[in-house]
């Protein structure tokens, strides 16, 4: 019997020992791959997809940023479950993105690649000290931002000029009318030494000193001047300020656009300032200690052409998205279990 015995604990030793040396030997250097094998996600890239996962489980509503994120749920689900589910979609996103972009012939100019190492040796400077320890060194770091800049050409090549989902430039412009609007402001302080809104008297007074100003605009002088004398120290009449003359102030243009839904100034100025036509002008008072004396002017070609892209991404992004999930739920993957055990998500913590 105990010879029967040893045996089997013999047995059952070598089996373990094999199975330890059959894990050890197997490949863990990535962790999906296409069907194919053409195109893969190693195991530096599933780590630096597994951290950006994990930061943003960290951002989902109803989460103690002061506790373990892993003790937690996201969307009633299990924290770690969610960080894994999360990584894995990022991971065949990728692969999606990757294969697409090949498949649509695209490419980047030598100037787009200088301008994409460049941006990304600017954020590894920042990052590395969070990924490298987690096993995300810089050439998987690059592979991950390059593929971002990857999704954003096939956005523009599928929904730009000549794509298969392009968007017309008479709807893009109708939009840019809708939601932009060409103006220029400055304030006028109407504040006490305290800092507190003037009232009585003194308010009149200042109150008759922006109707001097809504006269001068009426008889003709220049609404760029009229700030340069009027401007305050905020950044975006610095330049204002520095002019020296009447005619150098003229000639600067600062002129901006604002979205509707702007918060940059009070609600009802925004809504004067849309509600109004090209070439008018007027006072807003906040009643909290400034004046602001606003112009509209058209919207011109120069703004459609900053906005252009902005505008086409708003409209078109969320539906690009799903566009992407279609890709991948067409595909086939192989998964690397052992690697994705290895590196799991769990080991951030």
């Amino acid at each position: 019997m105990k010879a029967i015995l040893k045996s089997a604990a013999l047995a059952a030793a070598c089996a373990l020992a094999a199975g330890a040396m059959s894990s050890c030997n197997q490949d863990t250097s990535w962790t999906y791959r296409t069907s194919d094998g053409t195109y893969e996600v190693t195991s530096g890239m599933y780590i630096g997809m597994s951290i950006s996962a994990y930061n943003e489980g960290m951002s989902q509503e109803g989460i103690d940023t002061s506790a373990s994120l892993y003790g937690q749920q996201i969307e009633s689900k299990d924290a770690l479950d969610w960080v894994t589910s999360r990584s894995e979609s990022l991971a065949k996103k990728y692969l999606a993105i990757e294969s697409k972009f090949d498949e649509y012939g695209l490419s980047f100019t030598e100037e787009e690649q200088a301008n994409i190492n460049s941006y990304v040796d600017y954020y590894w400077s920042y990052l590395s000290g969070s990924y490298e320890p987690e096993g995300c060194g810089e050439a998987s770091y690059r592979k991950l931002m390059t593929n971002s800049f990857k999704e954003s050409q096939l956005f523009f090549a599928i929904y730009g000029e000549g794509g298969e989902r392009a968007v017309s430039e008479d709807d893009l412009r109708a939009i840019f009318d809708e939601q932009y609007a060409h103006i220029n402001i400055f304030q006028v302080d109407a504040s006490d030494e305290e800092g507190e809104p003037l009232t009585g008297n003194e308010l009149e007074i200042k109150q008759k000193e922006v109707d001097g100003i809504l006269e001068d605009l009426e008889n003709g002088t220049g609404f760029e001047s009229i700030k340069a004398e009027y401007s305050t120290s905020s950044q975006q009449d610095t330049a204002s300020e520095e002019k020296s003359s009447e005619e150098e102030a003229e000639q600067t243009d600062t002129s901006f656009y604002i979205t509707s839904d702007s918060t940059s100034y009070p609600e009802d100025l925004i809504t004067a300032l849309f509600d109004a036509s090209a070439g008018e002008y007027g006072s807003f008072n906040d009643e909290e200690g400034t004046f602001y004396i606003w112009t509209k002017l058209e919207n011109d070609d120069a703004g459609f052409d900053t906005y252009h892209d902005t505008i086409l991404q708003n409209e078109k992004w969320e539906e690009f998205t799903q566009y992407e999930q279609d890709w991948v739920n067409g595909m086939t993957f192989v998964t690397n279990d052992a690697s994705l055990k290895k590196h799991s998500p769990k080991n951030l913590e």
